[in-house]
Protein backbone atom coordinates (compact mmCIF):
# COMPACT_ATOMS: atom_id res chain seq x y z
CA UNK A 1 0.00 0.00 0.00
CA UNK A 2 1.25 3.47 -0.89
CA UNK A 3 0.34 6.74 0.83
CA UNK A 4 1.93 9.71 -0.86
CA UNK A 5 5.52 8.73 -1.45
CA UNK A 6 5.51 6.40 1.58
CA UNK A 7 5.30 2.61 1.47
CA UNK A 8 3.08 1.25 4.24
CA UNK A 9 4.75 -1.79 5.84
CA UNK A 10 2.28 -2.64 8.60
CA UNK A 11 -0.44 -1.18 10.81
CA UNK A 12 0.94 -0.94 14.34
CA UNK A 13 -1.91 0.81 16.14
CA UNK A 14 -5.56 1.79 15.88
CA UNK A 15 -7.31 4.47 17.88
CA UNK A 16 -10.42 6.62 17.95
CA UNK A 17 -8.95 9.14 15.52
CA UNK A 18 -7.17 6.93 13.01
CA UNK A 19 -4.57 4.25 12.43
CA UNK A 20 -0.81 4.33 12.87
CA UNK A 21 1.43 2.52 10.40
CA UNK A 22 5.12 1.72 10.17
CA UNK A 23 6.25 2.90 6.76
CA UNK A 24 9.32 3.42 4.58
CA UNK A 25 10.36 6.75 3.13
CA UNK A 26 12.15 5.84 -0.13
CA UNK A 27 13.43 9.36 -0.74
CA UNK A 28 15.46 9.50 2.49
CA UNK A 29 15.68 5.76 3.10
CA UNK A 30 14.35 5.65 6.65
CA UNK A 31 11.51 4.16 8.66
CA UNK A 32 8.73 6.53 9.70
CA UNK A 33 5.45 6.33 11.57
CA UNK A 34 2.40 7.52 9.67
CA UNK A 35 -0.91 8.41 11.24
CA UNK A 36 -3.79 7.84 8.82
CA UNK A 37 -6.92 9.89 9.41
CA UNK A 38 -10.53 9.35 8.23
CA UNK A 39 -11.43 10.49 4.71
CA UNK A 40 -13.92 12.96 6.18
CA UNK A 41 -10.99 15.26 6.96
CA UNK A 42 -9.97 15.45 3.30
CA UNK A 43 -12.60 17.88 2.06
CA UNK A 44 -14.24 21.21 2.85
CA UNK A 45 -13.62 23.05 6.09
CA UNK A 46 -12.31 19.87 7.73
CA UNK A 47 -9.49 19.76 5.18
CA UNK A 48 -8.45 23.30 6.05
CA UNK A 49 -8.57 22.57 9.79
CA UNK A 50 -6.42 19.48 9.28
CA UNK A 51 -3.81 21.41 7.31
CA UNK A 52 -3.83 24.28 9.82
CA UNK A 53 -3.38 22.02 12.84
CA UNK A 54 -0.65 19.99 11.10
CA UNK A 55 1.25 23.21 10.47
CA UNK A 56 0.91 24.22 14.11
CA UNK A 57 2.08 20.81 15.34
CA UNK A 58 5.02 20.97 12.93
CA UNK A 59 6.28 24.04 14.79
CA UNK A 60 6.67 22.13 18.06
CA UNK A 61 10.22 21.14 18.88
CA UNK A 62 11.19 19.43 22.14
CA UNK A 63 13.10 16.21 23.00
CA UNK A 64 9.92 14.77 24.52
CA UNK A 65 7.59 15.53 21.60
CA UNK A 66 7.41 13.13 18.65
CA UNK A 67 8.86 14.98 15.65
CA UNK A 68 6.52 15.67 12.74
CA UNK A 69 8.37 15.24 9.43
CA UNK A 70 5.65 15.71 6.84
CA UNK A 71 1.90 15.88 6.20
CA UNK A 72 -0.37 15.47 3.24
CA UNK A 73 -3.60 14.16 1.76
CA UNK A 74 -3.20 11.16 -0.51
CA UNK A 75 -5.16 12.08 -3.61
CA UNK A 76 -5.72 8.49 -4.74
CA UNK A 77 -7.41 7.38 -1.51
CA UNK A 78 -8.35 10.80 -0.07
CA UNK A 79 -6.53 9.84 3.13
CA UNK A 80 -5.07 12.66 5.26
CA UNK A 81 -1.84 11.66 7.00
CA UNK A 82 0.92 12.87 9.30
CA UNK A 83 4.46 11.50 9.00
CA UNK A 84 6.43 11.26 12.25
CA UNK A 85 9.69 9.87 13.51
CA UNK A 86 9.58 6.13 14.14
CA UNK A 87 10.88 4.90 17.49
CA UNK A 88 11.00 1.46 19.06
CA UNK A 89 9.19 1.27 22.37
CA UNK A 90 5.78 0.81 23.93
CA UNK A 91 3.05 3.18 25.08
CA UNK A 92 2.83 3.91 28.77
CA UNK A 93 -0.63 2.36 29.08
CA UNK A 94 0.82 -1.06 28.28
CA UNK A 95 3.48 -0.59 30.94
CA UNK A 96 0.81 0.41 33.47
CA UNK A 97 -1.13 -2.78 32.73
CA UNK A 98 1.59 -4.50 34.79
CA UNK A 99 1.15 -2.10 37.73
CA UNK A 100 2.69 1.12 38.99
CA UNK A 101 6.14 2.36 37.97
CA UNK A 102 8.91 3.35 40.42
CA UNK A 103 8.13 6.68 42.04
CA UNK A 104 11.30 8.54 40.91
CA UNK A 105 10.80 7.36 37.34
CA UNK A 106 7.16 8.49 37.39
CA UNK A 107 8.24 11.95 38.57
CA UNK A 108 10.90 12.18 35.85
CA UNK A 109 8.52 11.11 33.10
CA UNK A 110 5.75 13.46 34.26
CA UNK A 111 8.25 16.33 34.46
CA UNK A 112 9.27 15.63 30.87
CA UNK A 113 5.65 15.72 29.75
CA UNK A 114 5.14 18.99 31.64
CA UNK A 115 8.12 20.58 29.87
CA UNK A 116 6.87 19.33 26.49
CA UNK A 117 3.42 20.73 27.19
CA UNK A 118 4.98 24.03 28.22
CA UNK A 119 6.59 24.32 24.79
CA UNK A 120 3.27 23.57 23.09
CA UNK A 121 1.34 25.98 25.30
CA UNK A 122 3.69 28.83 24.47
CA UNK A 123 2.91 28.17 20.79
CA UNK A 124 -0.78 28.46 21.57
CA UNK A 125 -1.40 24.71 21.35
CA UNK A 126 -3.20 22.53 23.86
CA UNK A 127 -2.85 18.77 23.50
CA UNK A 128 -6.40 17.93 24.48
CA UNK A 129 -5.84 14.19 25.04
CA UNK A 130 -3.04 13.70 27.57
CA UNK A 131 -3.15 10.03 28.61
CA UNK A 132 -0.78 7.04 28.91
CA UNK A 133 -1.68 5.74 25.44
CA UNK A 134 -0.26 8.97 23.99
CA UNK A 135 3.07 8.65 25.79
CA UNK A 136 5.66 6.41 24.15
CA UNK A 137 8.41 4.98 26.34
CA UNK A 138 11.33 4.22 24.06
CA UNK A 139 13.53 1.16 24.45
CA UNK A 140 16.24 3.36 26.05
CA UNK A 141 13.81 4.79 28.62
CA UNK A 142 12.97 8.15 27.08
CA UNK A 143 9.44 9.50 26.98
CA UNK A 144 7.85 10.94 23.85
CA UNK A 145 4.49 12.70 23.92
CA UNK A 146 2.44 11.68 20.89
CA UNK A 147 -0.76 12.53 19.05
CA UNK A 148 -0.92 16.28 18.86
CA UNK A 149 -3.26 15.56 15.94
CA UNK A 150 -6.10 16.54 18.28
CA UNK A 151 -4.41 19.76 19.31
CA UNK A 152 -6.38 22.98 19.02
CA UNK A 153 -5.25 26.55 19.06
CA UNK A 154 -5.62 27.61 22.68
CA UNK A 155 -7.55 30.70 21.62
CA UNK A 156 -10.20 28.61 19.87
CA UNK A 157 -13.45 28.10 21.78
CA UNK A 158 -13.83 24.36 22.33
CA UNK A 159 -17.52 24.41 23.29
CA UNK A 160 -18.49 22.80 19.99
CA UNK A 161 -16.56 19.62 20.79
CA UNK A 162 -16.19 19.46 24.59
CA UNK A 163 -16.02 15.67 24.97
CA UNK A 164 -13.12 14.38 22.94
CA UNK A 165 -10.43 12.14 24.37
CA UNK A 166 -10.68 9.42 27.02
CA UNK A 167 -13.21 9.86 29.88
CA UNK A 168 -10.88 8.74 32.70
CA UNK A 169 -8.57 11.67 31.86
CA UNK A 170 -11.19 14.36 31.21
CA UNK A 171 -10.98 17.59 33.22
CA UNK A 172 -14.00 19.23 34.92
CA UNK A 173 -14.27 22.10 32.43
CA UNK A 174 -14.31 19.60 29.57
CA UNK A 175 -17.22 17.70 31.08
CA UNK A 176 -19.13 20.93 31.72
CA UNK A 177 -18.63 22.09 28.13
CA UNK A 178 -16.49 25.06 29.07
CA UNK A 179 -13.49 26.25 27.04
CA UNK A 180 -10.23 24.42 27.73
CA UNK A 181 -6.78 25.91 28.03
CA UNK A 182 -3.26 24.90 29.04
CA UNK A 183 -4.35 24.09 32.58
CA UNK A 184 -6.73 21.45 31.23
CA UNK A 185 -3.73 19.48 29.97
CA UNK A 186 -2.19 19.65 33.44
CA UNK A 187 -5.29 18.15 35.05
CA UNK A 188 -5.04 15.19 32.67
CA UNK A 189 -1.31 14.91 33.39
CA UNK A 190 -2.16 14.83 37.11
CA UNK A 191 -4.43 11.85 36.45
CA UNK A 192 -1.58 10.09 34.63
CA UNK A 193 0.88 10.91 37.42
CA UNK A 194 -1.51 9.50 40.03
CA UNK A 195 -1.95 6.35 37.96
CA UNK A 196 1.79 5.89 37.49
CA UNK A 197 2.59 5.91 41.20
CA UNK A 198 -0.47 4.04 42.49
CA UNK A 199 -1.38 1.75 39.61
CA UNK A 200 -4.97 3.10 39.78
CA UNK A 201 -6.86 5.91 38.09
CA UNK A 202 -8.10 8.51 40.58
CA UNK A 203 -11.62 8.82 39.13
CA UNK A 204 -12.16 5.34 37.73
CA UNK A 205 -15.72 3.96 37.74
CA UNK A 206 -17.93 1.47 35.91
CA UNK A 207 -19.86 3.94 33.79
CA UNK A 208 -19.32 7.18 31.92
CA UNK A 209 -21.78 8.98 34.17
CA UNK A 210 -20.01 7.77 37.31
CA UNK A 211 -16.59 8.82 35.97
CA UNK A 212 -17.88 12.31 35.15
CA UNK A 213 -19.50 12.60 38.58
CA UNK A 214 -16.24 11.69 40.32
CA UNK A 215 -14.18 14.09 38.22
CA UNK A 216 -16.58 16.90 39.07
CA UNK A 217 -17.13 16.26 42.77
CA UNK A 218 -14.88 13.65 44.39
CA UNK A 219 -11.44 13.93 45.98
CA UNK A 220 -9.29 10.86 45.31
CA UNK A 221 -7.38 9.02 48.02
CA UNK A 222 -3.97 10.72 48.44
CA UNK A 223 -1.23 8.85 46.53
CA UNK A 224 0.80 8.23 49.70
CA UNK A 225 -2.21 6.42 51.21
CA UNK A 226 -2.66 4.26 48.12
CA UNK A 227 1.08 3.51 47.89
CA UNK A 228 3.12 3.71 51.14
CA UNK A 229 6.38 4.08 49.19
CA UNK A 230 5.24 7.51 48.01
CA UNK A 231 6.19 10.38 50.36
CA UNK A 232 3.39 12.51 51.77
CA UNK A 233 4.86 15.74 50.33
CA UNK A 234 3.98 14.36 46.90
CA UNK A 235 0.26 14.42 47.70
CA UNK A 236 0.05 18.21 47.46
CA UNK A 237 1.59 18.22 43.99
CA UNK A 238 -1.01 15.79 42.67
CA UNK A 239 -3.82 17.61 44.47
CA UNK A 240 -2.84 20.87 42.80
CA UNK A 241 -2.83 19.20 39.37
CA UNK A 242 -6.28 17.76 40.07
CA UNK A 243 -7.81 20.97 41.40
CA UNK A 244 -11.39 21.40 40.16
CA UNK A 245 -10.77 25.11 39.58
CA UNK A 246 -8.24 25.65 36.73
CA UNK A 247 -6.98 28.78 38.49
CA UNK A 248 -5.69 26.62 41.35
CA UNK A 249 -3.56 24.39 39.08
CA UNK A 250 0.06 24.88 38.05
CA UNK A 251 0.81 27.59 35.53
CA UNK A 252 2.91 27.50 33.48
CA UNK A 253 3.48 23.79 32.98
CA UNK A 254 7.18 24.15 33.77
CA UNK A 255 6.23 25.09 37.34
CA UNK A 256 5.04 21.50 37.78
CA UNK A 257 8.29 20.18 36.31
CA UNK A 258 10.28 22.27 38.79
CA UNK A 259 8.49 20.53 41.67
CA UNK A 260 8.86 17.05 40.21
CA UNK A 261 12.53 17.04 39.25
CA UNK A 262 13.87 17.14 42.85
CA UNK A 263 11.55 14.23 43.74
CA UNK A 264 12.81 12.28 40.74
CA UNK A 265 16.29 12.35 42.27
CA UNK A 266 15.01 10.69 45.43
CA UNK A 267 16.20 7.15 46.16
CA UNK A 268 13.56 4.45 45.89
CA UNK A 269 12.83 4.17 49.61
CA UNK A 270 9.63 4.83 51.54
CA UNK A 271 11.33 7.41 53.79
CA UNK A 272 10.35 10.95 52.65
CA UNK A 273 13.30 13.18 51.77
CA UNK A 274 13.14 16.90 51.06
CA UNK A 275 15.74 18.11 48.57
CA UNK A 276 16.68 21.47 47.18
CA UNK A 277 16.10 22.44 43.57
CA UNK A 278 18.87 25.02 43.40
CA UNK A 279 21.59 23.44 41.28
CA UNK A 280 21.28 26.09 38.56
CA UNK A 281 21.02 23.73 35.60
CA UNK A 282 18.30 24.09 32.97
CA UNK A 283 15.25 21.84 32.85
CA UNK A 284 16.44 20.06 29.73
CA UNK A 285 19.85 19.14 31.22
CA UNK A 286 18.18 17.80 34.35
CA UNK A 287 15.72 15.85 32.27
CA UNK A 288 18.47 14.04 30.39
CA UNK A 289 20.31 13.09 33.58
CA UNK A 290 17.18 11.95 35.39
CA UNK A 291 15.84 9.82 32.57
CA UNK A 292 19.19 8.03 32.34
CA UNK A 293 19.11 7.26 36.06
CA UNK A 294 15.37 6.69 36.65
Amino acid sequence: MQIGRYEILEIIGTGAHGRVARAHDPMIGRLVAIKLFPKELASGEARQRFIQEARVVGQLSHPSIITLHDMGIDEATQTPYLVMEYLEGQPLDRILEKGSVPYPRACAWAAEVACALGVAHRKGVIHGDVKPANMLITDDGRLKLMDFGMARLASRDSKATPLVGTPAYWCPEQIMGKPQDARSDLFSLGVVLYEMVTGKRPFDADSLQAICSRVLSSTPLPPSHANPSVPSNFDGIVARCLAKDPAARYAPAEALAEELYPLARRKETPVPVTQSNGNGHGLRDRAARLLRSA
